[in-house]
């Protein structure tokens, strides 16, 4: 299995309201539209949350990024394919800024609950 997390801002002039119901309501569907039938096992949508009060990590303003998507793929090679899918590259162009957007190769380590 080969898994990569996604970690992004919002395109510059896009307020996070539209960013989200842009992320929730149109890229989800047309990712799943796209790649459900490439290799896919899992695909989820972490968008961030306000922090509440006096929690530990709150920071002034903004925060720095705005989402991470973690993908789960059978193989390296098909998530790079879906990544070159023109329809797929263009709607994420739409409200991701991927100038500063991270991709991270991820290994999974089960902590909890423990595996058997």
């Amino acid at each position: 299995m080969y898994s990569v997390a996604m970690i992004f801002r919002r395109k510059p002039g896009m307020s996070l309201e539209e960013f989200q119901a842009y992320y929730r309501d149109r890229h989800g569907p047309l990712m799943l539209e796209h790649i459900t039938n490439r290799g896919l096992i899992s695909y989820e949508h972490f968008p961030a949350a306000s922090a509440s009060a006096g929690a530990r990590y709150v920071t002034e303003g903004d925060l720095e990024y705005d989402a991470i998507s973690i993908y789960s793929f059978e193989t390296e090679q098909q998530a790079e394919e879906c990544w070159a899918i023109p329809e797929v590259m263009a709607d994420s162009a739409k409200f991701i800024d991927f100038e500063t957007m991270i991709s991270l190769p991820l290994s999974r380590r089960a902590v909890f609950p423990k595996a058997n």
